[in-house]
Formats: C-alpha cells, structure tokens, sequence
C-alpha cells in the first residue's frame, strides 16, 4: 500500500531557484529566486520560511535584492546559530558590472531568527515570535572564478554545496563549481562569518578546462579533514582535503569513468552516503530513463567500481534533481538514509538504503511516488537535516519526522512529511527509519536456504509425481489416485516392472539366472543356419537342463526369424535380448498372405519342408513389432 504523504504549498510572488534548510532547525527553510536583471518587474528575493505548522508555511523574513542583477541561481545555509544564520548564495553581477570585467557571483547574508522553535521534548513551539535582532542583511560579495573578472561573459555559479553538520561548532566545508565559463572550475572553501561581515578562506581549487561539474559534495572523513567528490558528464573525481591548514593539498583522483564508448550516459548529480560509498544519479543519453547507482571506493580511494543499481520509475524520462537525508544510527552503526529524485515532469521518487557495516549497502527500498508536484519545472529538491534525540530514551519513543522541500518556477514552495519509527519499537537507543529496514545478514541467509531447500523438494515431488503417472518408477506418492478419471485414463501408464514376477522361490530365480547364461552362449555353440525343427530342440534341450518348470521354459527364450534380402536366417534368441533389439511378430498373428510369404521363403531356405507342417512354426518370432515380442516374451 502507498503511505500517505502529507504536503503544505504556499506562493511567492517570484520564480524560485534555490533552497536549503536551517541545519540546526528544521523549522526552517530558506529560499530564493527572481525574475533577474529584467524590466519585467519580478522582484529577485530571499526568504526565510516557517515550516513548524502542519498546516501552514508562514514567510516571516525576506531580503530583497537589487534588480539590476540576475537572480539568485543556487543557495545554501554555511552556518546558524540560535538567533540567526548565515546564508551564501550564487548572484550574477549587473551587465555593467560584468562588462567591466567584474562578476561578484558568491554572495553572503546573514538572516536574524525567531526565538527557539521547538520545545525540550522536540515538538515545535506554538507561539511564532519576530525575527530576533540583528535584521537580515548582506554581508558580503566575492569573486572566486577567475573567469569572473575578465571581461564579460555567461560564467555563472552552477553548484553550490556546504557539507553536513549537527553541531554549530563543527567546521562546515562548502564547494562551488562554475558554469559557461571560458575556464570552468570547482572551488572548495571554508566560510567564516560574524555579526558584519563574512570571508572566504579558499582550500583548494581545480581547473577543468572546458569540462563542467555537473554536481559536487563533500563529507567529513574521521580524523582526516575531508573529502571532496564531484561528477562531470562521463566521470567521477575525489580529492582528499587535510585538516590542518596549509597542509600539501593532492591532485583529484578519477575514481570512476563511463566505459560505453557511444552514446553514453551522463551523470546528473553526486552525494556521499558514507565515506567510501557514493551515490550518482545518471540520466540515458537519449533521455529516454534514469537510475541511481552506488559507487563502492576501495580503502584508499584510489578507485571504485558499482555496487548496486536501481532504475528509476518509467515516467522518469531525465532526472534534475537529487537529495539524500542520512537518519540516526544504532550503537551498531547501522543507518538508514532517506533518498529523493526529481524528474523532468515535477514528479519526486523516494526511496531509501539501509547500511550495515558488516555487508554494506544491500538494496534500494522504494518508499513512495509523488506525480506533478508542481505545475512547471521543478528547480531544486531538499531535506531537512535530522537531529536525533539524546539517548538513551527514558519514556515512550517520541514522534520524528523529516520534511523535503521543493521550489520551482511556478513560484510555489511545497514541504512535504515524512513520519518516521524507531526500530526497534521496544529498544531504549533505538535508531530511526522511514521503511521497515531489511533482514540482517544471517536471517537473510537462513530465510534464502530455507528457500531453496523448500523449491528443490517440490521439484523433486513433481519429477516423482510424474514418473509414477507415466510409469517409469514403483509408486510411492501414489500421485495417479488424485487425479481425475478422465485424466488418469489418458495418461496413466502402470508400473514397467509390474509384470516382472516378485515371489518366485530362491530355486527358480537361480534356473532363471542358469537359463540366461546358457542362451547368452548359445550362439557359440548353435550352426548359423540350422533347421526351424533343430532349433527347437535345441530351446526345449536347454530349458529342460536348467529347469522343469514349463512356465519358466516358455520364458528362457525366443526363435527368431529374419528375411535380410539376400537370405533367410533362424537363431535362437534369449527373451529380452528380443524385446530390446527386435520388431517382431508371432507366426499366429500373421495374415495368411504373410504366412504364405514366409513358407516359400522359409523352404528356398530350406528351413521348413511342407511334411512338417504349420505346427512347427508356431510360437516362432518373425521380425515384425517390437510390442508383440514383448508379449511373446512375457507369455
């Protein structure tokens, strides 16, 4: 059953391109956009969103931006605080500026905060105050691309990304990556911010010529500062970025490229799930599909190869848009992450992957499709940050959710909640999931060899099922008394060994057994072309040596007759020699024309004179059908 997905819309009075939440305040969404540098009267924006309503998304603080500048294109929040934050934005100079040969594209603001939102136990506060004091400002204007301050051209800011944090003490590293410049490049940095005024202290900086970065993150790597990942069309680089500053900063690595030589496929966008997992979303080269793949680095990071691949839902033609939301993990380190997908028709896929460290990532769990979301093109999707409670938890495990954002041209910002459970329900350190995580590895294990020792006895059942119908084994399952007369009738066939005489006395099996060998050698011993009449006497010699049992002589073996084209020729045969290379007939089931046939040829071959009569030749085999030997053999 698809879970119900609950959604809040609210319209601006401008065209939205970027936003990011609060990362200590999930009651918090910023946004912005504009109509640019146009006569259109389209205002370029900033605001500050309150999310804390189930119900209502209350815009409670905006700056506005000069309109003679191109509108805000990528945005995120670089660090925050109880009363306020700091946001950085991607903003084109004015055309005049730019033909000047300066392009201020990384611009800075800091944006004041109502008081707490959210009481002790996590639930939103009921109250909305004002903004706290200092007022929303702007802070700063920086050009980082060197293509910025030459003269005028298309560069613009295409990626902005700032890495993970639950702490406002924790370092945030951001990354930018330019776009349509002479000189493309991805720039990494730290921002450092007061109450007036903000800078840049640049990490590292990476040229690509003519290449662009389709999309950029980076992760803190433990006790080792950070890692850079970003994907142009066709590869994948990382770069590892020291923690002590000044320190020898090494060249990005191509961990990972596509090998189709034609028509290849592109990547979209890139987000680390854990340190030596990435994920990479990649559209078709004929925008006819999209998927999602995971990229397994090996431990020095020097390449990776993919671990897992999920196709996305057909209506997704071409993906724009990826955000990845990582949940509490267990004492374990068992985590879940919680993964969104938009596509070229405003629609969202939500999925989510669930990481043991013991095994890695398994599999993609879908979780649920939102169609249209909006009613033009979706520019960019979001996640909340998740704050996990203090643990251990003393009393019955709190309600937890997670929100996802999206803003498109349309003007509309729409949030959308997503319930979360602790697993274990019971657990006082529980960790928190969207969907029910998978098996672990040993129940796994156990459940898929149940599995196949469940399917290999069914087979076998079956296969015994049907040779007792058609008769090729001793009935055991009896599987012919279930089934319809009519059916049986038709396809039943009995048992082959049934006719095979079971209690005949010690003696008799060893005269059997006597009888065989002797006509086993008979054929040593016998003339190659005695009379029918000798023959005879010869079987009936040997069956009375061996045995005086009249049944048993009738069994010990068969004369044979053979018309070969060139001559008539008789020898005496044990029985199931007969059954097995012979097609024969009895001289009683013959028509009389064939007995006549076989009379001129059996005296042209000196077999049989008319003085003997017809009596000798009975019982006598002439090659024929192999049906009828066998019930001459059997009696």
């Amino acid at each position: 059953m698809t879970p119900h997905v609950h959604e809040v819309r609210k319209k601006l009075s401008y065209p939205l391109y970027g936003g990011d939440f609060d990362p200590l305040n999930p009651d918090f969404l910023l946004v912005g956009g504009g109509g640019g540098e146009s006569s259109t009267g389209v205002p370029n924006r900033i605001s500050l969103i309150d999310t804390s309503r189930r119900d209502e998304l209350n815009e409670i603080a905006e700056i506005e931006l000069a309109k003679d500048e191109d509108s805000v294109t990528t945005l995120a929040v670089a660090s925050s605080n109880e009363h306020a934050l700091t946001a950085i934005a991607g903003i084109n100079s004015s055309t005049i500026e730019q033909e000047a040969g300066r392009n201020e594209h990384l611009r800075s603001f800091r944006i004041g905060l109502p008081s707490r939102k959210r009481k002790a136990d996590g639930s939103p506060a009921e109250k909305v105050e004002t903004p706290r004091s200092p007022s929303s400002q702007a802070l700063s204007k920086s050009a980082l691309f060197r293509s910025a301050n030459a003269p005028k051209n298309d560069t613009y800011q295409r990626v902005l990304r700032v890495c993970r944090t639950t702490s406002k003490n924790q370092a945030r590293i951001a990354v930018i990556a330019s776009g349509l410049a002479p000189e493309n490049e991805v720039i990494t940095f730290q921002p450092v911010s007061n109450a007036v005024t903000s800078t840049i202290d640049e990490i590292s900086r990476i040229s690509l010529g003519k290449s662009e970065a389709a999309d950029a993150d980076v992760t803190a790597v433990e006790d080792n500062g950070h890692c850079l990942a970003y994907c142009t069309d066709h590869a994948v680089y990382l770069q590892q970025l020291p923690r002590t500053k000044g320190s020898r900063i090494e060249e990005p690595v191509k961990v990972y490229e596509v090998s189709t030589p034609n028509r290849k496929p592109k990547f979209r966008a890139i987000r680390f799930i854990t340190p030596d997992h990435i994920l990479l979303l990649q559209n078709t080269f004929d925008r006819s599909g999209a998927s999602l793949i995971i990229l397994k680095l090996k431990p020095e990071l020097s390449t990776g190869h993919i671990a897992l691949r999920k196709s996305l839902a057909r209506t997704t033609k071409s993906a724009v848009g990826l955000d990845t939301c990582p949940l509490s993990p267990n004492p374990a380190g068992e985590f879940q992450t919680v993964i969104a997908v938009s596509s070229q028709d405003s629609s969202i896929e939500l999925l989510t992957l669930d990481y043991r460290p013991s095994s890695g990532i398994r599999r993609f769990t879908p979780y649920t499709y939102l169609p249209a979301v909006h009613q033009g093109p979706l520019t960019r999707i979001v996640f909340s940050t998740y704050l996990p409670l203090p643990s251990p938890i003393t009393t019955a495990p709190p309600l937890q959710v997670i929100r996802l954002a999206s803003v498109g041209v349309d003007q509309i910002v729409v949030v959308h909640t997503l319930p979360l459970r602790p697993d274990p329900t019971t657990s006082r350190t529980p960790r928190y999931v969207l969907t029910a995580p998978g098996a672990s590895d040993t129940l796994q294990t156990a459940l898929s060899t149940t599995v196949a020792i469940l399917m290999i006895t069914l087979v076998a059942l079956l296969m015994q099922a049907f040779c007792e119908i058609r008769g090729a084994v001793p009935p055991t399952l009896h599987a012919a008394d279930y089934l319809p007369s009519g059916l049986s009738a038709a396809i039943v066939k009995p048992y082959i060994g049934a006719h095979t005489p079971s209690n005949l006395p010690e003696a008799a099996a060893a005269s059997v057994s006597s009888i065989v060998d002797a006509i086993t050698d008979a054929p040593n011993t016998i003339p190659t072309t005695p009379s029918l009449s000798e023959l005879r006497e010869q079987l009936e010699a040997l069956v009375a040596g061996a045995s005086d049992t009249a049944g048993e002589a009738a069994q010990a073996g068969a004369i044979i007759v053979r018309d070969t084209g060139t001559e008539v020729a008789a020898e005496l045969r044990h029985g199931a020699d007969v059954v097995r290379d012979e097609t024969v007939r009895r001289w009683e089931e013959l028509s009389e024309r064939e007995k006549h046939g076989w009379k001129e040829r059996l005296k042209g071959a000196g077999h049989w004179v008319e003085e003997q009569g017809e009596k000798v030749l009975k019982g006598i085999l002439f090659s024929q059908l192999a049906e009828v030997v066998g019930e001459a053999v059997r009696g």
